[in-house]
């Protein structure tokens, strides 16, 4: 029995767009219904606690943390020697995860490119961690200041170690970025349109029980839960 029959050029157009716009819309309905669904919907900001960020550039969201706090430290990992100019070494390290060349390729929407996109959406395991060296943040219209408690933040930081690829001694290795004072380091994990780099962010904070969307592959679904 047939499903449908292209009897026409136009009729084949438009099974062409349609299907591809279908399953865009449902992505995008998916998405945005994701974002608003809290997990961890009791989670409240503690009085005292270890102050993170999240901050968005439009493209991504990345997470904002101290490289040494609360007896966590990340200098093995992100050490002075990686950068060219070690007086750059940050007090905190802006850190996102993603799709290897979107990240290296598209600073902003305008920069993706459709072969990189088509790579996104079908999945790839060459995903890339990028790190920027920051000296004492501040909130911003874009960065988000939020307070976690110690074992919160020991689960976030958990998370971040565990996404770098090491070499067989456990090492970090680091590549050149955009400018001096960020890089990009070898890391795990696969990206798909399911797991994007914002939802890589949404899930180290769900992980650690902050409450966020329980599914945000885009920035917003990220960032509306931060005032």
């Amino acid at each position: 029995m047939k499903l449908f029959h292209i009897n026409s050029a136009g009729s084949a157009l438009r099974a062409l767009i349609g299907w591809p716009s279908l399953v865009i819309g449902v992505f995008f309905l998916a998405a945005l219904g994701g974002s608003f669904i809290p997990a961890n919907d009791n989670w409240r900001e503690p009085d005292r606690g270890i102050p993170i960020f999240v901050e968005t550039n439009g493209v991504h969201v990345s997470l904002i943390v101290p490289m040494s706090a609360a007896g966590e430290d990340l200098s093995d990992l992100i050490r002075p020697e990686h950068l060219a100019d070690s007086n750059l070494y940050g007090t905190h390290a802006m850190i996102g995860w993603g799709h290897r060349r979107v990240y290296r390729n598209a600073r902003t929407w305008g920069d993706v490119k459709a072969a990189d996109i088509a790579s996104a959406i079908i999945g790839t395991d060459e995903t890339t961690l990028h790190i920027y060296h920051l000296i004492d943040p501040r909130p911003a219209p874009h960065r988000k200041r939020l307070l976690v408690t110690q074992a919160q933040f020991h689960s976030i930081m958990t998370s971040v170690r565990a996404t770098f690829r090491l070499t067989a001694d456990g090492r970090s290795t680091a590549y050149p970025a955009y400018s001096e004072n960020n890089l990009f380091y070898d890391s795990v994990g696969h990206y798909s349109a399911y797991t994007t780099c914002n939802e890589w962010t949404g899930a180290v904070l769900r992980k650690a029980g902050v409450r966020m969307g329980i599914w945000t592959p885009m920035p917003g679904g990220v960032m509306r839960w931060f005032d």
